[in-house]
């Protein structure tokens, strides 16, 4: 499952990633289907694996308070983590803080290349 996750994260930020006019590839996407109304393949992705949701709810929540600085968005760290969870009170298995950690490399090397 963390496969399939880690398979529909890269395509969506990829798609998310803005170019120097801050327009997204997939508005780049959906204005190409108005115009001819044909769905690009590239905007054809995986399916969101659900069993694993809780792993995608956290990495999004946890993302979008990341720090940034001067190259771009800075790594989700463990101590970021720790206290996400205390301030939540959620809870994640190790196997899930992997897979979050594993979710936020494919993020920042997608926003980086």
């Amino acid at each position: 499952m963390i496969e399939e996750l880690l398979e529909f994260a890269e395509h969506s930020f990829k798609l998310s990633k803005t170019d120097q006019d801050g327009l997204t590839e997939r508005e780049h996407l959906q204005e190409v289907e108005r115009q001819t109304g044909k769905t690009p393949q590239a905007l054809i992705g995986p399916q969101f694996p659900t069993l694993v949701s809780h792993i995608w709810s956290a990495f999004v929540s946890l993302s979008s308070a990341r720090t940034a600085g001067m190259s771009g968005p800075n790594p989700i760290t463990y101590t970021e983590i720790k206290s996400w969870l205390e301030l939540t009170d959620n809870t994640l298995s190790s196997r899930d803080i992997e897979a979050i950690k594993l979710l936020d490399s494919t993020y920042l090397r997608t926003q980086h290349g």
